[in-house]
């Protein structure tokens, strides 16, 4: 793996004011922003985005039952070729020590996977679905 850092989610403990504080911090538009229930994406451009998730869900994606001393405040996304990329990845992951947390998984988003490196950081591994 050629690791290219695509997605860098930070853990935060209240979304309303990490939002305020980055959005106050980077100069971005509007058009640059995204949104949900759950996280606010600055989109920098195709190749780079930075996320705020809150860290109980970091600790739930990184399969810890709650957000404890310890658990990762944050996730470094790869963007792979293909589904079979991520799934050679994973493999490369386990050989090297590391350990998968989810196995490669169809969604809305694309194939995606998490594994944690031998010091328990968490990488998620992400292919885009193919365009229609």
């Amino acid at each position: 793996m050629k690791p290219e850092i695509s997605i860098i989610t930070v853990g935060v403990d209240d979304l309303e004011r990490a939002f305020a504080f980055y959005r106050a911090l980077f100069d971005i538009s509007d058009e640059q922003i995204g949104a949900g229930e759950d996280h606010v994406a600055f989109f920098f451009d195709d190749k780079f985005s930075f996320v705020l998730f809150p860290r109980e869900q970091i600790a739930q994606t990184a399969g810890k039952p709650e957000s404890l001393e310890g658990t990762p405040g944050f996730v470094l996304s790869h963007r792979a070729e293909s589904p079979e990329a991520v799934d050679d990845i994973l493999a490369r992951v386990l050989v090297a020590g590391g350990a998968v947390i989810t196995p490669g998984t169809e969604s809305e988003w694309g194939y995606s996977a998490y594994f944690e490196d031998s010091e328990g950081n968490v990488w998620e591994l992400m292919a885009q679905p193919k365009a229609n």
